[in-house]
């Protein structure tokens, strides 16, 4: 029988918890590969690309039938599964002396492996975290049949036989620390039966382009987020779309109208929904006045004006307010604060002196409408329907260095997180956008992005990456490929770079030269490092 569900569930979760750089796990990855090769002969001629491949198919990819099912172990993610081993290990040991080919004589996979790799990737990796013994059996193990009554240090022994490694040479590369779970249980281990944290996202969901000027590309967002949003709007009235730039929030929103329009019945709400959105993004200028509206002069008089909030319900259309945090929305909607509760509220009235009320409700139509009950001539009754939305987009690195949402407001809303796609993800979405885009340029960005994913205040969404993507695939291969990343990089991301303070910055550098297996070199770096001071 093969390792049980419980045991596998518990490697994975203590692979998990690794999160090495990418140097350190391409070091572990090509090992690992490389004792492959030993074990199938392949260093009896020259392993060729194609055995790379296979080699990480074996090791690696757990789900064969999922595009992203290559497991990268030991900096939980989960990658494209075609090519893996060609875009990974093999370009990462067969080009340029780096930490990964350290194991390797001539510093090339290809020559094999030094008398004391393992002594040497035990030096690497002093100071981190090492995969359990027994985790790193399942991984390797995974597939094979094990008689009912195996335990544990049976398989740590065929373990042995399979890397190739006497016992003190597999202690410098692993932990002795136990699961806990048995080695075997049913039922044994399947795909199906991971645990959602642990298995390959339920990736994207691709929706069109929404409007005249849209580049044509889908929009991406993972599964979990598509299935809160689409709850979320069709349970309440007033929903903010929170995340870092890049991910899209706006582009969502232009998705949601469109999807309700064609569609009303796929977020809940009834036939004949027509969200036809009224665009605004504020800015510092703003007061309630903006949003809400107030006494404006008109022929000598003092008269109500309806703000952009109160002419969306006047006109049945759904108000969406773009990138809320550069106003001060606290100032902005304080005296709607009681409203968005639910309650209906008096907001004005329609003259300095005397004048008849203004009034903000909530109706039980699906339709929104704006009455006149003291036959004005003009509105003062403004009642949002059942169908009505405000929708807001918002993001957190902003409100470092413009507004915040204070607490009384933000719970009026709620609040979707629109999270960065993981790096593997981002992968997956480089590889389909920018098809011929060549893998040291995909590597680099996807360097760049992972760089950036590390840290809550440098983590960015995938477009401003893709720009650069779609730079590099434009160029002259002749050129200088590290001088053009690092062009394509300041061009897409200049101003985020010129808006980080100067210790984020460099910690961001010392991941991008020395984590990420140089996405740019120290050079390309410090030219960087020019154009942000230009650029601030």
């Amino acid at each position: 029988m093969r390792i049980g569900q419980t045991a596998m569930n518990a490697a994975l979760e203590d692979l998990q918890g690794l999160q090495w750089s990418t140097k350190f796990v391409s070091l572990y990855e090509s090992f690992l590969v490389a004792k492959w090769f030993e074990r199938h002969g392949r260093y009896a001629g020259s392993p060729s690309v194609d055995d790379a491949n296979q080699a990480v198919a074996e090791l690696f990819v757990l789900d064969p039938g999922h595009e992203n099912g290559r497991l990268s172990a030991f900096r939980y993610d989960w990658k494209l599964a075609d090519s893996s081993g060609r875009k990974t290990v093999w370009n990462n040991t067969t080009r340029a002396p780096k930490v990964a080919t350290s194991i390797f004589d001539g510093d090339d996979i290809r020559n094999g492996l030094r008398a004391d790799a393992t002594a040497i990737m035990h030096q690497h990796l002093q100071g981190l975290t090492m995969p359990s013994v027994q985790a790193l059996a399942c991984l390797v193990l995974r597939d094979q049949d094990f008689s009912p009554t195996a335990r544990w240090d049976g398989a740590i022994g065929r373990l042995h036989g399979a890397l190739g490694l006497t016992e003190a040479e597999l202690s410098q590369i692993t932990a002795p620390r136990s699961l806990g779970p048995q080695l075997l249980s049913d039922p044994e281990w399947s795909m199906a039966g991971l645990p959602e944290r642990l298995a390959p996202p339920a990736l994207v969901i691709a929706a069109p382009p929404l409007r005249r000027g849209d580049t044509g590309d889908d929009i991406i967002v993972n599964a979990r987020t598509d299935r809160m949003l689409r709850r979320a709007v069709q349970n309440f009235a007033s929903v903010l779309l929170v995340g870092p730039p890049g991910t899209g929030k706006g582009r969502l929103v232009r998705w949601i109208s469109e999807t309700v329009r064609a569609n009303p019945a796929s977020f809940g709400l009834p036939e004949g929904t027509d969200p036809n959105p009224m665009w605004r993004t504020p800015d510092e200028s703003w007061s309630a006045f903006e949003i809400i509206g107030g006494l404006a002069p008109r022929e000598g008089e003092l008269v109500w004006s309806s703000g952009v909030l109160l002419n969306s319900l006047a006109e049945q259309r759904w108000l969406v307010l773009d990138e809320t945090n550069r106003a001060d929305m606290d100032k902005v909607m304080g005296p709607l604060l009681t409203w968005l509760a639910g309650q209906d509220v008096e907001v004005g009235r329609t003259a300095a002196h005397g004048g008849h009320p203004v009034t903000l409700g909530w109706g039980d139509e699906a339709a929104s409408a704006a009455i006149d009950p003291s036959g004005l001539g003009e509105p003062t009754a403004f009642v949002a329907g059942t169908s009505w939305r405000l929708l807001g987009t918002y993001n957190p690195q902003d409100a470092q260095r413009v507004f915040r949402f204070g607490q009384a407001l933000s719970r009026r809303f709620t609040t979707v997180p629109v999270p960065a796609l993981s790096p593997g993800e981002f992968e997956s979405l480089l590889d389909a956008r920018c098809p011929d885009l060549g893998d040291d340029a995909k590597t680099s960005i996807v360097g760049l992005y992972s760089a950036h994913y590390a840290s809550a205040e440098t983590v960015l969404g995938p477009a401003v990456f893709l720009r650069a993507g779609a730079y590099l695939t434009k160029t002259d291969p002749s050129e200088n490929a590290g001088e053009l990343v690092a062009e394509a990089y300041v061009l897409s991301l200049g101003k985020y770079l010129s808006s980080f303070d100067d210790l984020v910055f460099d910690g961001l550098g010392r991941r991008v030269v020395e984590d990420e297996d140089a996405a740019l070199s120290e050079a390309q770096w410090a030219w960087v490092a020019q154009q942000r001071e230009i650029l601030a």
